[in-house]
């Protein structure tokens, strides 16, 4: 049986947002696949940030992507983090709207 399973997804906007979280109470480490796809279909537009939040490090942010990343028209980037319980992903775009994130579990196992 496999342990892919769609998160959900975002449409970010010019502020941060959450793209996923691990669920402290679970107790589990996860590994997410998140795809940040331009919706936009004409121009680029940039991942401004995207950030790791780190729960076990007083929730400290840690960058898993480069700043203002271009995410061309009609193309998509992907990256794969794996999160302790209690972390989170978070992102912004530099359009609101353009920029879709949808994170895809694609392995877990006790913390």
């Amino acid at each position: 049986m496999s342990n892919t399973k769609a998160e959900g997804g975002v449409s970010l906007t010019t502020g941060l947002q959450t793209v996923v979280v691990n669920a402290e109470a679970d107790a589990k480490v996860r590994t997410y696949e998140i795809r940040f796809s331009n919706i936009d279909g004409a121009a680029s537009v940039d991942l401004t940030q995207c950030l790791l939040i780190d729960k076990s490090a007083s929730s400290a942010s840690r960058p898993i992507l480069p700043v203002n990343a271009t995410v061309k028209a009609r193309d998509a980037l992907m990256t794969r983090i794996t999160l302790d319980p209690g972390d989170s992903v978070q992102a912004s775009a530099s359009a609101a709207g353009d920029l879709y994130a949808l994170a895809t579990k694609i392995f877990e196992e006790a913390a």
